[in-house]
């Protein structure tokens, strides 16, 4: 714990703008690729489900598994003080929900 001159405690800063911009822009091929997967199984559901006679359902337990993900990427980032980063990370996650419960299974 860091203790300034008169004793009081110090709280830790949050990183720099530049610092959560690089942080962000290296998660970026991660969010693609758990969206890419998402977008992949939660189509081919929906596609078989189709194919099959079926009633397409939407993939609510699914869609937030895939979602945990960059949620839990989200919430490191915070621990990092990467609060720009994490900000950003929250809003692809919620971005990403919206866009697999749009599909119709």
């Amino acid at each position: 714990m860091d203790m300034g001159g008169d004793g009081a405690r110090q709280g830790r800063e949050p990183r720099s703008g530049g610092a959560n911009l690089l942080v962000f822009l290296a998660l970026l091929p991660l969010d693609a690729l758990v969206g890419g997967y998402a977008w992949l199984a939660i189509g081919m559901n929906g596609w078989a489900a189709a194919h099959n006679g079926e009633e397409v359902t939407v993939a609510f337990t699914e869609s937030a598994a895939y979602g945990g993900v960059p949620a839990a990427v989200g919430l490191a980032l915070c621990w990092g003080r990467y609060w720009g980063a994490a900000a950003a990370q929250f809003v692809l996650t919620a971005v990403l929900i919206a866009w697999l419960l749009s599909f119709p299974g």
